[in-house]
């Protein structure tokens, strides 16, 4: 495959990128860039906002409105570019696509295509005050909607591969926070049909004849496994969480659509742990220790589900950082203190996977040559 990419600069973009910003880091957990613009693309690479790729309808705590991505891609490499699918944080209430461009333009210069798409917010009844504010744009929904519409852009654009120059058969998801929810979810299940099991009824309208399986994930922060938070919230880290996340007006109940203590079953349907399985896409996660809004645990857990299933994963768990870090943080002097837990090496002949290798500090540092190593390894690079 073609290795042609553009000369924009590294050090101008990594500057730039961060997660979280300067805004509430609960609320948005999204990657935030220096003035929010979209940033003008070079000439090896073209930029398309605003493509429509659902309209959703109303009906019962759902209301109505267009779903669209913004698509940075390469129209002249000589041969298709694997996409990258950015899904942005915000409690799956707020948050905002547009919240990625020089992260999004600098990836693309590395020879990706790299899209950052809408979902349904959680819609929110009148008589529910939510842990934190939601955005007044529609359309919104409860789950599983918000992953019914990252698998529908999924195959959106795959059924606009020739249109875009993009590599149908390596696809990968990245995301933070709720993103990264969704992005885990994204790679554990091949389409949404999964999701279903005995609780819901999930009917996709977008491209069906495509699949919208990915090839890869790197989920930043994710919840995963959505009862247990509460109980990590106070750990050996000392980082005590503030968010109730069993109660009726947390993001989580909000997602699910009501409170999760008394929705057990709809919420194992909403856990991307749920669906770890020999054969999962490969994940590259992050998490600080210090997080006071996704416990680190809720990585770990997903870690030792994929390691078990013999699935290829690494895990930084980075011991100074909080919820909402960002590039900036990641590429400091010195080098932040992390550990660096991997399953490479993993014999899957009895569907377990073998230890993860011993904490080192030794390990790449996390920043962004090591996502770039890991989506190219994936990726068909």
């Amino acid at each position: 495959m073609s290795d042609k990419r553009s000369s924009t600069s590294r050090r101008g973009f990594l500057g730039k990128m961060a997660v979280g910003g300067t805004v509430l880091l609960g609320a948005t957990g999204s990657v935030t860039a220096s003035n929010g613009k979209a940033p003008t693309p070079s000439d090896d690479i073209s930029f398309n906002e605003g493509l429509t790729y659902a309209t959703r309808e109303a009906g019962e705590n759902r209301t109505a409105g267009d779903l669209e991505l913004d698509l940075y891609y390469h129209p002249n490499s000589k041969e298709p570019t694997p996409l990258v699918v950015y899904i942005h944080g915000g409690g799956w209430i707020t948050g905002s696509r547009k919240s990625t461009p020089d992260l999004m333009e600098y990836f693309a210069s590395r020879g990706y295509a790299m899209a950052t798409i809408d979902h349904r917010y959680s819609f929110v009844p009148d008589d529910i005050d939510p842990f934190f504010p939601p955005n007044d744009i529609n359309p919104k929904g409860k789950f599983p909607d918000h992953i019914v519409d990252v698998k529908a852009a999924i195959r959106w654009l795959r059924a606009h591969a020739s249109e875009y120059n993009i590599d149908v058969d390596n696809v990968a998801t990245w995301g933070s926070s709720s993103g990264a929810h969704l992005s885990a979810l994204a790679a554990a299940v091949d389409d949404v049909e999964e999701v279903e099991g005995d609780v819901y009824d999930i009917n996709p309208t977008v491209a069906t004849e495509q699949s919208g399986a990915v090839q890869a994930a790197v989920p930043w922060y994710p919840p995963t496994d959505l009862l247990l938070m509460d109980e990590q919230d106070s750990n050996d880290s000392g980082a005590q969480g503030f968010i109730p996340h069993n109660a009726r007006n947390s993001p989580e109940s909000m997602l699910i659509g009501e409170k999760i203590t008394e929705a057990p079953e709809k919420v194992a349907r909403a856990n991307p742990i749920t669906y770890v399985e020999d054969g999962s896409a490969p994940m590259l996660l992050m998490h600080g220790r210090q997080d006071r809004l996704v416990p680190y645990e809720q990585s770990e857990i997903l870690y030792e589900a994929l390691r078990d299933a013999c699935v290829e994963a690494s895990f930084h768990e980075l011991d100074p950082l909080g919820h909402g870090f960002g590039f900036d943080d990641l590429t400091q002097k010195p080098v932040i203190d992390q550990t660096v837990y991997t399953t490479k090496g993993c014999k899957s002949n009895n569907g377990r996977g073998s230890p993860p290798k011993d904490r080192t500090s030794n390990g790449p540092p996390a920043g962004p040559k090591v996502v770039e190593q890991f989506l190219d390894s994936n990726l068909g690079r």
